[in-house]
């Protein structure tokens, strides 16, 4: 009886981590290509059963893996709310002063509350380095609802 519920206990325990993915300890840090070339817009599909869609990509670096993958998902979300619903204030100055240049550029993004709805998890990446976990993400959304969203918030601003 014993070696029943012995056997049975191991025959769960690797069940069990054969459900388990391994994450990538790395020596040296790296990123997705997708996330390097993250592109704003694209076509999936073949022909006439084409679809556009948005995207957006964040990135996410903490010693905590949730913390990281919570990052990720906030700048990827935050680059969707700037391309539709956002101002930005951008102001060079050059001075001469004893034929010595000084130069101050400062740049200010105001981001309202924006909805943002209908985005699927594409892509995501992530490893651990040095104690640390390093998350990627590539947002989708359909280019349609991105378009709608832009035009709401076109709309809220005018009232």
């Amino acid at each position: 009886m014993k070696k029943a519920i012995l056997v049975g206990l191991l025959a769960a325990a690797v069940t069990g981590c054969s459900s388990m993915k391994s994450i990538d300890d790395r020596n040296t840090y790296a990123q997705p290509s997708w996330y390097q070339e993250c592109q704003q817009a694209g076509v999936k599909g073949w022909f006439w059963w084409k679809k556009e869609f948005a995207y957006a990509c964040g990135g996410g670096e903490s010693i905590h893996a949730q913390a990281a993958e919570e990052q990720m998902y906030a700048i990827a979300m935050n680059n969707f709310a700037k391309r539709i619903n956002s101002e930005v204030n951008s102001e060079t100055k050059i001075d001469f002063i004893n034929d010595k240049k000084n130069t101050k550029t400062s740049i200010s993004y105001v981001v309202r509350n924006t909805t943002i709805r209908e985005h699927l998890k594409t892509e995501t990446a992530h490893f651990t380095m040095q104690g640390r976990h390093y998350t990627f993400v590539r947002l989708e959304m359909p280019k349609a609802v991105f378009d709608q969203l832009i035009s709401e918030a076109k709309q809220a601003k005018a009232q």
